[in-house]
């Protein structure tokens, strides 16, 4: 019985882990193959994790990006000191950065003509994975081909009406803009026609953020309108 529960146990950690990361199912067989060569004396739970661990990065860091670029993927900037960044620190620990190399050069040129004084930056949550066109990236529906990126609004400080320089929520979805006096109301209409899902996050996160900041309109706009501009950007989904 108990090696029937280790085996599902095994399945369903691969599965999540390859839904997620891509990579991590193939990192948790490697791992559990390489544990076998350590002594049975020193085997156990916490060797194995710290093995899954430290190849999971390595793989992440060091194996992945060079056979992304094979697959005709590169990633996104991940330091924090950029101008353009990483609106979560899991979104590149679990490999969601990747775009094709038109959509890197599209977003980095539009985000150096946006950013001219160097005193604010863009973030970037969701891209796509780095191999294989088609793969899903859950629970996107449209982020399988390495042309897609979702990237934040901006927002000002209501204090002090300068650049807010946090995510607005802790997982970066979630947090929403409310319709204005005139204007459809498309959460309404979306739950109407069926697609409740997409007013869960914000039913999670609350709008507890609403007091610290401000819906900044003229800089996404600015933004926005850049990005329009450009010959290679295909669609703009807000």
């Amino acid at each position: 019985m108990m090696k029937l529960v280790k085996i599902v146990v095994g399945i369903f950690l691969f599965v999540m882990l390859t839904v997620t990361t891509q990579i991590g199912g193939v990192i948790l067989l490697i791992s559990l193959l390489l544990n076998k060569l350590i002594p049975t004396a020193k085997r156990g739970k916490a060797s194995q994790f710290a093995l899954f661990i430290a190849l999971y990065l390595f793989g992440t860091f060091i194996l992945v990006p060079p056979i992304a670029k094979a697959f005709g993927r590169i990633p996104l900037p991940i330091s924090k000191k950029g101008i353009l960044i990483p609106n979560q620190t899991w979104t590149y620990l679990l490999n969601r950065h990747y775009v094709k190399p038109k959509l890197y050069r599209l977003v980095m040129k539009s985000t150096k003509q946006f950013t001219t004084d160097g005193q604010r930056q863009l973030r970037y949550l969701d891209a796509n994975f780095p191999f294989v066109d088609g793969f899903p990236l859950l629970p996107h529906r449209s982020h399988d081909d390495g042309e897609k990126i979702d990237l934040a609004f901006l927002y000002t400080n209501k204090t002090t009406n300068s650049p807010w320089t946090k995510s607005v929520s802790f997982i970066g979805y979630g947090f929403c803009e409310r319709p204005k006096t005139g204007e459809e109301n498309m959460p309404a209409l979306c739950r109407q026609r069926g697609y409740w899902q997409y007013s869960i996050l914000e039913n999670v996160i609350g709008l507890a953020s609403t007091e610290k900041v401000e819906f900044d309109k003229e800089a996404t706009k600015r933004f926005i309108k850049i990005l329009s501009n450009h010959k290679d950007t295909k669609k703009i989904f807000i």
